[in-house]
């Protein structure tokens, strides 16, 4: 069996040459050769322009520096290509960010449109700064009374027995006031220092009143009648107790006593602590509320707030990568340069030898093409007088 041999012709190379010569007497011989052709010698002068066509006299990189600007490049890709990743990392966590941003935006946005569109939504979902101020205000206020009130009112019930009440109706000075005066505080702390702490079982009570008022259980109810039953219990003890001392140090007096239930005095201190402290719970449950209002909105524009501090520390690390680019680049021009020198003589030196050979009057059409054809490459290719950097057209790879 034959077998058929497929013969691959191989690609042709092109090699460039790097020509340094006496660009005058270049020109003429090839002018001269060529008889003026002006097609070949605008191919010379794309030779000059890529710097394949030199001056004998001029200079640049060596190979060698050449070879050692690639090395250089190739460090700073490495660099340049960790940074931009760390960079778009950054980018990504930054976007993420915004987007958050955009929501709680929207999020905000809709909250003050349902508002302006209903005014009822407006007027209890809104913050109000009078209802808040006022709130506060009376709660402060009930917050001294009960305070005292709660103190007094422990310290008659537990420590002042009848007799001790009987001695100061015996001295005209009467029972004494519900509310304590500085004289009796001293004297409930010199009894029990802990009847300060009093008032603020009775501060808990309300609080916890606002906490059940916010659960979400249908047995809420009944947490909230066992709580004020026990509240109405404990002021219910203490004016009892407080009214029967009175009644019996009357009695002990020889002064007419009656039932607790039938005395005044329980009436009054009992609605004097027990309705005040649900007014007082209520009012701490409203100022909450109020203040809840406030926070919806504060928490999302705190939130936003954090965000783009967020996103402003993130690109303070964003890594600036245009220094490197730029050395890259530089160094890229650098390992692709030919040669220094000023274009614009190369290319007056090379066609005054082209066209020295065309002086003869038979050959003035074939010189005319050529001066056009020149001054058409240095318009085209913006050629101007000074000294430039000649850089190949070829890939700088050539030296890797």
């Amino acid at each position: 069996m034959e077998t058929s041999e497929v013969v691959k012709e191989e690609e042709p190379k092109v090699i460039h040459h790097v020509d340094r010569v006496n660009l005058y007497d270049f020109g003429y011989e090839k002018s001269g050769s060529a008889k003026g052709d002006p097609d070949l010698f605008a191919s010379f002068l794309d030779r000059i322009l890529n710097g394949d066509l030199v001056d004998s006299k001029y200079y640049g990189y060596t190979d060698d520096e050449k070879k050692e600007r690639v090395k250089q490049i190739k460090a700073l890709e490495i660099q340049l290509r960790k940074k931009e990743e760390a960079n778009s990392k950054i980018v990504e966590e930054v976007k993420a960010k915004e987007k958050d941003i955009d929501k709680y935006r929207k999020d905000l946005m809709q909250i003050r449109e349902k508002r302006s569109k209903d005014k009822e939504v407006l007027k209890n979902e809104s913050f109000s700064t009078l209802k808040f101020v006022l709130n506060l205000f009376l709660l402060a206020m009930l917050s001294v009374y009960l305070f005292f009130f709660y103190i007094s009112a422990t310290f008659k019930a537990l420590y002042v027995d009848f007799e001790g009440i009987a001695e100061r109706i015996a001295r005209g000075e009467g029972t004494g006031s519900i509310m304590p005066g500085a004289y009796e505080l001293a004297e409930a702390l010199q009894y029990n220092y802990l009847l300060f702490v009093v008032p603020f079982v009775f501060f808990a009570f309300g609080w916890a009143f606002h906490i059940i008022l916010e659960m979400k259980d249908k047995v809420k109810l009944a947490y909230l009648s066992m709580l004020i039953a026990v509240t109405f219990a404990v002021d219910f003890l203490l004016a009892m107790i407080i009214s029967n001392n009175t009644e019996n140090a009357k009695s002990l007096m020889g002064l007419p006593a009656i039932a607790w239930h039938q005395s005044p005095t329980f009436y009054i201190i009992l609605f004097l602590g027990f309705l005040v402290y649900i007014i007082w719970s209520i009012l701490l449950d409203s100022l909450l509320r109020e203040w809840d209002k406030k926070e919806i909105t504060n928490n999302l524009k705190k939130i936003i707030k954090h965000l783009q501090g967020d996103i402003k520390v993130l690109k303070l690390g964003i890594l600036d990568v245009a220094a490197i680019k730029n050395k890259i680049a530089d160094y890229r021009e650098d390992a692709s340069t030919v040669m220094y020198g000023n274009l614009k003589k190369y290319i007056d030196q090379f066609t005054s030898g082209w066209i020295a050979y065309l002086i003869p009057s038979n050959m003035k059409e074939v010189k005319e093409k050529c001066l056009i054809l020149k001054k058409e490459f240095e318009e085209r290719n913006d050629i101007k007088a000074g000294t430039v950097k000649v850089t190949s057209r070829r890939p700088f790879l050539n030296f890797i």
